[in-house]
C-alpha cells in the first residue's frame, strides 16, 4: 500500500495532477469579495484528493518542495484565467522561503509568464510549522514585502510560535483558525480570545480575517467584535471558479430603490423664530396665536440655537407657582439643544435615518432645516413620514415586479426633472449580452436570478446621494447618477458581473468557456458567457437637450457598445 500510494504521487507530481480551486474572503463593511484563498487538490478519483492527505504523504516522502512548486505553478494559471482584480491568498509553508530553498528568479519568471502583480498577491505562512531558522525567514518576508507581495500568518493559535511568529514577521493580515470560530456564539472563552486579537491587531496595524464562519450566529459575533474580513462555508465553499454568497451577510442592501424625490427644503415652513432674550411669556403668546405651531425656533445672527417645546412651557406653566417663576425668564434657559438640524439639501431618506439614530427613547417631532447653517424653516417629522409613504406607494405602483425597482414611468419622470436642472449628469443603460442563450437553455429561473443578481450589483455600485437605478424591462437597466468616477465603477461593476454570473452555469459550461444553443435562425451556434454592454452618455448642458432625444442617444450608445471589445462606450453631450 505504502509503495502504491508514494507511485501515485510520483505519478501525480509527474503529470501535474492538481486542481485549484477557489474560496472567497469577503469584505463584511463593502460587502464585496476581497480575494480568494487558492486551496490545492489532487485527483477526484485518488486517496490523494484530500489536502492533508497529499501534504502529508509528500512530507513523508521528502517531495515537498515538489508538490508546492506544482501547487503555485496550478494557483497561478488558475488565477489568471479569470482575470480578477482582487487579491489572490496562496499558502506556503516557511521552509519553503528559507534560503536554500527559495528562489527569487523562479518567482519573478512565474509572475511574469501569468501576468500577475505582486500587489495582488498575498503569501500565507502557516503557524502549524514551526520556523526553526527565523531570521533567514525574516529576510525573505522583508524581500516579498520589498517587491510588493502581503504577508499572512495562517491558522493563529494553533501552532508553534503564534505571537511571536506574528511578533516578529510584523504580518499584513492575520486569519484566526477556525477552531476559535466554530460556535463562538456559545463559547465565552473563545469569544474573549479572538476580542483580545481584535484588540491587538488594531494597536499594530494588522487586519483579521476570521476562517471557518459558517452559520448566521458566528457571523454575527464576529461583525460585533469588529473584524471585516471572514472565510468560510456561509460565505463559499471551495470550487473551481470564483464564485461567493453574499446574500447572508448584514446589511445586506435589498433591492429597493430609494427615495429620489423631495428634499428637506420642499417640506420645511418657514416659522418665525425667537431670540434667545425673548420671555417666556411673549413665546407662549407667539404659541397661542398660532395653533398649528407646537415648537418655535431659537435664533441668534440667523444660527438655530435650539427649539423651545410647546409642551415644555404648558410644563413649567403646571407647577405650583411655575408661570409667575418662568414667565419673565429668558427662553433661552428652557431650550431643547438636541434639536436635529439638517442641511435643506438632504434627502429623504438622510432625515429619517437621522431622526432614527439621533435618539432611542422618542421620536422627534420637527428638525431645524438650514442652508449653509443660516436658519431656513422647521420641518415635520409627520409630514416627512407621509411623504416618504406617498413616495413609496407611488414607486411601489410603476415598480419592476422582478426586482422592485422603478420601471419607465418613474424613470421618465427622473429624467425629465434632471433635464429641467443646470447640473451635469451620466445617463446610463445597461443590458445583458447573450442573455437569450443562458434563459432559453437554463430556464426562466437561472435568467430571472442573473437579472436580480445585477439589480443588487447596480445598487451596491451606485449608492451615492442622487444616484438612481431603474429597471426598464426584460434585461436592460437604467442608472443617473452626478459622479465623476463612473467609468471606473461601470468597469468594476462589469468584473463583478462577469464574477457573479459564472457560477450560474453548469461547470461543463464554465470549463469551456461557452454554450450551445440556436441562434434566432434556429441554427446551433456557440454563445459566450454573458457579460453586460455599457453605454455611458454623460450630458454637460442638461436643459439643452428632451428625454427623447437621450432615449436616441442611448440607443444608438448601446448599440455601439455591443459592437465595443469589452462592452463599453462613453458619448459626452456638450
Amino acid at each position: 500500500m505504502k509503495d502504491r500510494l508514494h507511485d501515485e504521487l510520483v505519478h501525480l507530481l509527474q503529470e501535474g495532477l492538481v486542481t485549484s480551486l477557489l474560496q472567497p474572503i469577503v469584505h463584511l463593511e463593502t460587502q464585496q469579495v476581497f480575494g480568494y484563498e487558492s486551496l490545492s487538490r489532487g485527483p477526484s478519483d485518488s486517496p490523494l484528493h484530500a489536502a492533508p492527505v497529499l501534504f502529508e504523504l509528500a512530507e513523508k516522502y521528502a517531495l515537498s518542495d515538489e508538490l508546492e512548486a506544482l501547487c503555485l505553478k496550478v494557483a497561478a494559471k488558475n488565477w489568471a484565467s479569470h482575470a480578477l482584480d482582487c487579491h489572490l491568498f496562496v499558502n506556503i509553508s516557511p521552509s519553503m522561503l528559507l534560503p536554500s530553498r527559495f528562489s527569487s528568479v523562479q518567482l519573478r519568471e512565474l509572475m511574469r509568464r501569468h501576468d500577475l502583480e505582486p500587489q495582488q498577491i498575498v503569501i500565507e505562512i502557516s503557524e502549524r510549522f514551526p520556523a526553526l531558522q527565523l531570521q533567514e525567514l525574516k529576510n525573505a518576508i522583508a524581500w516579498l514585502k520589498a517587491e510588493g507581495f502581503s504577508i499572512a500568518i495562517d491558522d493563529l493559535g494553533t501552532g508553534y510560535s503564534g505571537l511571536k511568529l506574528w511578533s516578529d514577521l510584523q504580518p499584513d493580515f492575520v486569519k484566526i483558525d477556525r477552531h476559535f470560530i466554530r460556535d463562538i456564539h456559545e463559547d465565552l472563552v473563545k469569544l474573549e480570545f479572538v476580542r483580545s486579537l481584535v484588540e491587538l491587531s488594531d494597536r499594530l496595524g494588522c487586519r483579521l480575517i476570521a476562517e471557518g464562519v459558517e452559520n448566521q450566529a458566528e457571523l454575527t459575533v464576529v461583525a460585533d467584535l469588529g473584524i471585516e474580513l471572514i472565510q468560510g462555508f456561509l460565505v463559499g465553499r471551495p470550487k473551481p471558479y470564483p464564485t461567493a454568497d453574499l446574500s447572508c451577510l448584514p446589511d445586506r442592501q435589498q433591492v429597493v430603490q430609494k427615495t429620489t424625490g423631495r428634499l428637506a427644503r420642499d417640506l420645511c415652513e418657514y416659522v418665525e423664530p425667537v431670540t434667545p432674550d425673548t420671555t417666556l411669556r411673549e413665546a407662549w403668546e407667539c404659541l397661542q396665536r398660532n395653533l398649528h405651531i407646537f415648537s418655535l425656533p431659537v435664533v441668534q445672527d440667523g444660527r438655530p440655537l435650539g427649539l423651545l417645546h410647546k409642551w415644555r412651557v404648558l410644563e413649567l406653566y403646571g407647577s405650583q407657582y411655575g408661570r409667575a417663576l418662568f414667565e419673565r425668564r429668558a427662553v433661552i434657559n428652557f431650550i431643547g439643544r438636541d434639536s436635529l438640524v439638517v442641511d435643506q439639501r438632504s434627502t429623504l431618506d438622510e432625515i429619517s435615518q437621522r431622526l432614527i439614530e439621533e435618539d432611542f427613547h422618542y421620536l422627534k417631532q420637527h428638525f431645524i432645516v438650514v442652508d449653509e447653517g443660516i436658519y431656513v424653516g422647521l420641518g415635520t417629522t409627520r409630514r416627512l413620514l407621509k411623504q416618504i409613504t406617498q413616495e413609496r406607494i407611488e414607486k411601489a405602483r410603476y415598480a419592476n415586479p422582478l426586482t422592485q425597482l422603478p420601471g419607465n414611468v418613474p424613470i421618465n419622470n427622473e429624467l425629465d426633472k434632471r433635464l429641467k436642472r443646470v447640473l451635469p449628469f451620466v445617463f446610463i443603460y445597461i443590458d445583458i449580452n447573450d442573455f437569450k442563450p443562458l434563459n432559453d437553455i437554463l430556464g426562466y429561473q437561472a435568467g430571472d436570478l442573473v437579472i436580480t443578481r445585477l439589480a443588487e450589483l447596480l445598487l451596491v455600485h451606485f449608492n451615492y446621494k442622487g444616484d438612481f437605478v431603474g429597471h426598464v424591462g426584460g434585461d436592460d437597466f437604467v442608472v443617473m447618477t452626478e459622479r465623476e468616477d463612473v467609468d471606473d465603477v461601470c468597469r468594476a461593476l462589469q468584473r463583478r458581473f462577469m464574477e457573479m454570473v459564472r457560477s450560474v452555469y453548469p461547470s461543463t459550461v464554465q470549463e469551456q468557456g461557452y454554450m450551445l444553443a440556436q441562434d434566432r435562425d434556429g441554427q446551433p451556434k456557440q454563445f459566450p458567457l454573458s457579460s453586460i454592454a455599457i453605454a455611458l452618455i454623460k450630458i454637460e448642458s442638461p436643459n439643452e437637450y428632451t428625454s427623447e432625444l437621450i432615449a436616441d442617444y442611448a440607443a444608438d450608445a448601446k448599440k455601439a457598445s455591443k459592437i465595443a471589445i469589452d462592452h463599453f462606450y462613453s458619448r459626452l453631450l456638450i
